[in-house]
């Protein structure tokens, strides 16, 4: 096709194209709608062939420059309205597949994704400069998606094998050594780091070894499986259908968890449950005497606040020692189960003076509390109690005492939902087992406005 014609053939696909715009989706259903997301696919698979083909013109003539573009990368970004350095993913697609063709081919019929064909040639790109074993290569990973429909998480895993296949004794690629010198390289550039977004959250980047990363997963995975329960034991109802009643009160579930379907399931994602192992492993450990002291103390997180505003739970937030806030009610949240330190300040909050480390559950108070509650008594956990805190049903700072009848066991995820929801648990007077109790219903025609409760029976965990 001569440059002359570009434009034609793109304006042609761009007719081709603007009557999706107009497909009524809702009505779409069954064979049709899996025919049509094939049909879909193939067509942005063809479209990112060009794109790729463009980005390869684009950087080789540096045609950018003359718009007043850095690079071809950056340029590409801005088209495509990608995240920075989407550009510089189409053009390392483009060098990587510059010298397999068959890929290109590929990419431009429709018959393998942008994905794919970015997998293909970076895994190729790593051989050595042998026509033969990248052609071989190219082929074995191209027959992998046509036969075998492998996407570009499973191509990239296989390429180890076809490379074992292709060159089982080593000759070309190296014996075990290399692997070695490879994964001193990777130790050598292992990091972590943990960055505050300025919106509440911390952001985490990291590199490991294969090796480092398998004892971080063999050690989070048992931690992160779902926790299931019986169905409505959250005190939901599964059945119910959200609405409102003859006086416009909402009806429908009570549970305080926005995502719980009331099934039993676990409401957390992968993800979220990854994490939350990550956490709790690192709070086992502190439980321990594992960790290394530093001037006589065990590790512990330092928060300041002012004793009011640890009482009334708004105000002035709780400053961390790196400097950044939490709120008063994850200081609050904290301070159950916690070293509280006294410290008198001056008005330029220079310490005066400071108190006795007070701890609040003492070990005596905690197997005491294991034997009566043996699991998170949030209704429809079972979490063990190396997993749980020890909360105040009356804060400490609001006069609760740190004794048996003033505490329940709670895993953390239930411990932060007490913590920011009205259910209040209360012990059983005669039996001493927590009782759960959920909020009053709220009018939201007036959102300040609590009307009288129509609780329904407690809920006894």
């Amino acid at each position: 096709m001569s440059s002359s014609r570009v434009p034609d053939a793109i304006a042609a696909a761009v007719r081709g194209v603007e009557g999706l715009a107009g497909v009524p989706w809702a009505e779409v259903e069954g064979a049709e709608l899996l025919a049509a997301v094939v049909d879909l696919g193939q067509m942005k698979s063809i479209l990112d062939g060009a794109l790729v083909a463009a980005a390869e013109r684009l950087e080789v003539t540096d045609a950018g420059a003359a718009a007043g573009w850095a690079s071809a990368k950056d340029l590409l970004t801005h088209v495509t309205g990608g995240r920075k350095g989407a550009g510089a993913g189409l053009v390392r697609v483009a060098r990587h597949t510059a010298d397999l063709p068959v890929v290109r081919e590929a990419l431009a019929a429709g018959e393998i994704s942008l994905a794919q064909a970015g997998v293909i040639g970076g895994r190729v790109a790593t051989l050595p400069q042998v026509p033969a074993l990248r052609d071989q290569a190219t082929g074995a990973l191209l027959e992998l998606v046509r036969t075998h429909r492998f996407d570009a998480t499973d191509l990239d895993h296989s390429f180890a094998d076809i490379v074992h296949d292709l060159d089982p004794d080593g000759t070309l690629l190296g014996d075990d050594r290399d692997r070695e010198l490879k994964e001193r390289g990777a130790h050598q550039a292992r990091f972590l780091t943990l960055t505050p977004d300025t919106v509440g959250g911390v952001r985490i980047k990291g590199y490991a070894t294969l090796e480092e990363a398998e004892l971080v997963k063999a050690t989070l995975m048992p931690l992160a499986a779902p926790v299931v329960s019986e169905p409505g034991a959250c005190g939901g109802d599964l059945s119910a259908v959200p609405g409102r009643d003859e006086h416009g009160h909402r009806t429908g579930s009570r549970c305080p968890d926005p995502v719980c379907a009331h099934d039993g399931k676990d409401p957390r994602e992968a993800g979220a449950r990854l994490w939350d192992a990550l956490v709790e492993a690192c709070s086992r450990l502190a439980a321990t005497d594992s960790l290394p002291h530093a001037h006589g103390s065990t590790a512990r997180i330092t928060v300041t606040t002012s004793y009011d505003d640890l009482r009334s739970g708004v105000g002035v937030r709780g400053v961390l020692a790196s400097g950044e806030s939490l709120s008063a009610a994850a200081v609050r949240r904290l301070a159950c189960d916690a070293e509280i330190i006294p410290a008198v300040l001056g008005t330029d909050s220079q310490i005066l003076d400071v108190g006795r480390t007070n701890r609040l559950v003492t070990a005596a108070i905690w197997l005491a509390l294991v034997l009566r509650d043996r699991h998170c008594v949030f209704p429809g956990c079972t979490r063990l109690p190396i997993a749980c805190d020890a909360h105040h049903i009356r804060h400490w700072a609001d006069g609760g005492q740190t004794s048996l009848d003033n505490l329940v066991l709670l895993c953390r995820r239930h411990h932060t939902i007490t913590h920011q929801t009205p259910w209040q648990v209360h012990l059983d007077p005669r039996t001493r087992r927590p009782v759960w109790t959920p909020p009053p219903e709220v009018d939201d025609r007036d959102r300040f406005t609590y009307h009288p409760p129509r609780r329904p029976p407690p809920l006894v965990a």
